[in-house]
């Protein structure tokens, strides 16, 4: 008896082994919606390479593995994969045409739920790549997206982008016709959502890289965007982190709008360079800390407007037609420790606030070779350093004085006045400013020496033009 349940037991035990061998060693299979139906929750589900038609529907906890980047296609009207189930993960697939619709949010990977991982997986020809509707905890982790450029029209009777479904049964030549920036969808958007990482993914060619609404308590880091309208976006979202982000080519690098306690840290906004292209917007922020970030060759560094209390503090501010621009309407933040330089013009001033302090713990900022006086060699100049915006008042009703920035009349005017400023001048005022540049100064060292050259040719011509403006009184 002993022997026959010691031999039932064994069997037992092999039958188990056998199995389990089984499982792990079955083939990656195809996908359906049929398969999804079927998997019990849990289960985890390999998919051998090749195509499959959606749109697909995962309302149960799953894990869906590609081999090989197998392609998920929509079929033009809705999103591509919609989950609604809480602990999905998909991971290694390619995904394609999503429908078009703005008001209906289509995307490739539409996440309705918590907790799910979205990793590795490449997304084009879709409206919005990832997006997170009320869903927490999400993980969206090295992913490459790019935007969908081009929509497909016929000449006897477009489809709508905003109204509804492609039908390519109409009658007629289809063509593509191009979408503009703010006709697209973004590359991740999150919407009353808060604890999610976003780590390591490439976006391109859409509207925001990411977008924030009503989302806090959310680390976006290692992301790089480019050829973006705003390559990150906040609106009404707090206590958010970015870091170690890089943001090139965009419109901005960075909007922050309508939003408390961000922290910006490590990143690198470079070459936004369009006519009012930013490294960094702030529109109504508060509480924010801005560190240690690299705001290089863009159309303006740093732009704050009615922004308060904020830090922005060991950054490399340098090689920007315009280091900075503030308007009168943000005050109490602090400016402590920046390299600022080789700017072709170090700040435009649109109102003065006497509020906003220029250093903290006794040290300011590095503004350049300028030829202080550190009498007691701890590196910080007795003498105050003054920045006084001459041609600011002017820049919106006469535009081509942007031309005469840093030209050589220009520059001995300014530097006449930093001494003896007139009354009334917009300047700011750096009572301990740095003998150093805390940060590595070879960053527009030559893009500063290229552009005196040509604004050399100006020089006169400022000076002309600069006693027509002080004649004429400024627009209130």
């Amino acid at each position: 008896m002993m022997m026959r349940a010691s031999t039932l037991i064994m069997g037992l035990l092999i039958a188990g082994t056998l199995g389990a061998v089984a499982a792990q060693t079955t083939p990656p299979d195809t996908l359906s919606q049929a398969r999804i139906n079927a998997a019990a929750p849990g289960d985890t589900l390999h998919v051998q390479p090749g195509t499959y038609n959606g749109p697909f529907v995962i309302d149960r906890p799953l894990v869906l593995v590609g081999h090989e980047r197998p392609h998920l296609r929509g079929d033009d009207t809705t999103h591509v994969v919609q989950i609604t189930a809480p602990r999905v993960h998909v991971e290694g697939f390619e995904l394609s045409r999503s429908g078009t619709n703005l008001g209906s949010d289509h995307a490739a990977l539409m996440v309705q739920a918590p907790r799910v991982t979205i990793r590795n997986n490449r997304i084009r020809n879709s409206l919005h790549g990832i997006y997170l509707k009320g869903a927490r905890y999400a993980h969206i982790e090295d992913n490459h997206i790019q935007g969908k450029t081009t929509i497909q029209r016929t000449e006897t009777a477009s489809a709508s982008h905003h109204g509804g479904t492609q039908n390519e049964d109409m009658h007629g030549d289809m063509h593509h016709e191009a979408l503009g920036q703010n006709q697209r969808g973004n590359g991740i958007h999150l919407w009353k959502t808060a604890h999610n990482t976003i780590r390591g993914n490439t976006i391109t060619q859409v509207r925001d890289g990411i977008y924030f609404s009503f989302a806090d308590s959310t680390h976006a880091s290692e992301n790089t965007i480019e050829q973006a309208r705003y390559g990150l976006h906040y609106m009404y979202s707090d206590d958010n982190r970015f870091t170690d982000n890089r943001f090139s080519g965009n419109a901005a690098g960075a909007a922050l709008m309508y939003s408390k306690r961000i922290t910006v840290a490590r990143n690198q906004f470079q070459d936004n360079r369009t006519h009012r292209g930013y490294g960094l917007l702030l529109q109504s922020v508060e509480n924010t800390r801005i560190t240690n970030n690299d705001i290089l060759r863009n159309a303006t560094g740093i732009y704050l407007e009615n922004s308060h209390m904020n830090t922005v503090q060991s950054n490399r501010i340098a090689s920007n037609f315009r280091g900075m621009r503030l308007t009168g309407s943000s005050y109490r933040n602090t400016f402590a420790e920046n390299t600022i330089r080789a700017n072709l013009q170090t700040i435009l001033l649109r109102g003065h606030s006497d509020t906003n302090a220029w250093h903290t713990g006794g040290r300011g900022n590095y503004w350049g070779p300028r030829g202080l006086l550190d009498l007691d060699a701890d590196g910080v100049s007795e003498t105050p350093h003054r920045t006084v915006d001459l041609l600011g008042p002017y820049e919106e009703d006469f535009p081509f004085v942007a031309l005469l920035t840093r030209s050589p009349g220009i520059d001995l005017v300014t530097h006449a006045l930093q001494r003896v400023p007139p009354p009334g001048a917009s300047m700011i005022v750096d009572d301990y400013p740095l003998m150093q540049a805390p940060h590595d100064t070879t960053e527009g060292a030559s893009v500063a020496s290229a552009a005196r050259s040509w604004l050399g040719a100006v020089g006169l011509v400022g000076l002309l033009g600069l006693a027509f403006l002080l004649i004429r009184p400024a627009r209130s």
